[in-house]
C-alpha cells in the first residue's frame, strides 16, 4: 500500500538543522525520516492526551449527572424499584405505546 506524501516546509535554527543531519547520518537515517518519526511521536502523544481529557471530562460529566440526580431524589422526586419499572415496560409494550 503506498501512503501519499506532501512536502512540508519547516523554518529551524541554522544550528539545530546542523545538530539534526549529524544525529541523522550516525544513524544511517535521513532528516525526513528522523523528522516524520518525530511528528509521528508527537502527534500520537497529543492524540492520546486528547482521548485522556475527553474520559475526564465524560467522567466529570457523568459524576455531574448523578449529583443532579441526588440532588432532585434529596428535594423530594419520586423514586421507583426496579419491579416498578419493569411492571412499567411491560404495560406500555402491551399497549404498544413503549418508544422505540
Amino acid at each position: 500500500m503506498t501512503t501519499k506524501t506532501v512536502n512540508l516546509v519547516v523554518k529551524v535554527p541554522e544550528s539545530l538543522r546542523r545538530r539534526l543531519r549529524t544525529i541523522a547520518r550516525s544513524r544511517g537515517e535521513t532528516v525526513s525520516q528522523v523528522v516524520r518519526e518525530a511528528l509521528f511521536e508527537y502527534v500520537a502523544a497529543g492524540e492520546k492526551e486528547a482521548t485522556k481529557i475527553d474520559e475526564e471530562a465524560l467522567e466529570k460529566s457523568d459524576a455531574d449527572f448523578a449529583r443532579s440526580v441526588l440532588d432532585r431524589i434529596a428535594q423530594g422526586a419520586p423514586t421507583y424499584s426496579h419491579e416498578e419499572i419493569w411492571t412499567e415496560i411491560r404495560r406500555l409494550e402491551e399497549e404498544g405505546t413503549l418508544p422505540d
